[in-house]
């Protein structure tokens, strides 16, 4: 790619993962138990991306020193982070969801910052993580103790856990880059993963309670091709060469395109007090992206 391809990836990314809630949401709706749901879309997606590569004649079988790296950033955001997605959207509707998840670059700079102690965090960015927060509790303060149907206690913190690892998997994958092309470096990390989180489905008996209707499957193929073989993808080649808080600019739109799909076709409500939460969330997250970027070019200058 030419020195637009991060961005247009980026671009891509934005509009792709906004999607995928309501593709998740249908799965967990329709009757696929969560891990073997999470464990066909790694397996498959990332066999499809291997082998490609293989095909091609430019499969690369990864170092020590990468295998690590790779594995501890790929369970962090495909194991943890996306199983407990999938197990929050059980009992959460995907624009509720993608509201929650938008939260994530108030905790890429949290994380960040607690990873370096020494690295400053400018006061835009604190203040834009309070008003991200303050949306935050605003969803949750929706939902709670108010006989909502869109979303449980016990989802909400699921949503949050998925995000919070999320967040310590991209800083991990920033910090330790692997020299690796990114496509086949998302490839190995999902086809790995795919087993990883297959292991406790099938402890579970969960093979007992696959899905026959055909709805549930298509959800997970179009996981498999938009969410994981374009989105993580893109993600992952975004990340190698764009900085983690710029990359995290997904957030703005992901909840947008949620909230739309979700109305659309599923038939999700949309209230004012959701609207409203989303801008305090999405102001937040401007904020903290803001003021990393002043403090960037003040570095430089």
């Amino acid at each position: 790619m030419n020195r637009t391809g991060p961005f247009w990836a980026l671009v891509a990314l934005c509009i792709l993962w906004g999607t995928t809630y309501s593709a998740i949401r249908t799965g967990m709706t329709q009757g696929f138990p969560p891990f073997l749901f999470s464990s066909f879309r790694y397996l498959v997606s990332g066999g499809m991306i291997l082998a490609w590569f293989l095909v091609r004649g430019t499969l690369v079988f990864p170092g020590r020193e990468q295998w690590r790296h790779m594995m501890i950033s790929a369970v962090f955001m495909f194991v943890l982070g996306n199983v407990f997605l999938v197990m929050g959207q059980r009992t959460v509707h995907g624009g509720i969801a993608s509201l929650v998840n938008a939260g994530f670059p108030i905790w890429v700079v949290l994380v960040t910052r607690i990873w370096n102690r020494s690295e400053k965090t400018p006061l835009l960015s604190l203040l834009g993580i309070t008003v991200g927060f303050t949306g935050q509790w605003l969803i949750f303060d929706e939902h709670l103790g108010s006989g909502s149907t869109q979303a449980t206690l016990a989802g909400l913190l699921f949503l949050l856990a998925g995000v919070i690892n999320g967040a310590l998997g991209s800083v991990y994958m920033r910090k330790h880059p692997v020299d690796l092309d990114p496509v086949q470096t998302a490839g190995w990390q999902m086809f790995i993963c795919g087993f990883l989180v297959g292991t406790p489905g099938l402890l579970l008996g969960e093979t007992t309670s696959l899905p026959t209707a055909a709805k549930p499957w298509m959800a997970l193929g179009y996981l498999i091709v938009v969410g994981s073989v374009l989105g993580y993808s893109l993600f992952v080649y975004a990340l190698r060469h764009l900085p983690a808080q710029q990359v995290s600019v997904y957030a703005y739109v992901n909840p947008l395109i949620a909230l739309l799909t979700g109305n659309v076709l599923m038939d999700e409500p949309v209230s004012g007090k959701t609207l409203l939460s989303m801008s305090v969330v999405l102001a937040g997250v401007f904020l903290v992206n803001e003021g990393m970027r002043r403090m960037r070019k003040n570095a430089q200058s």
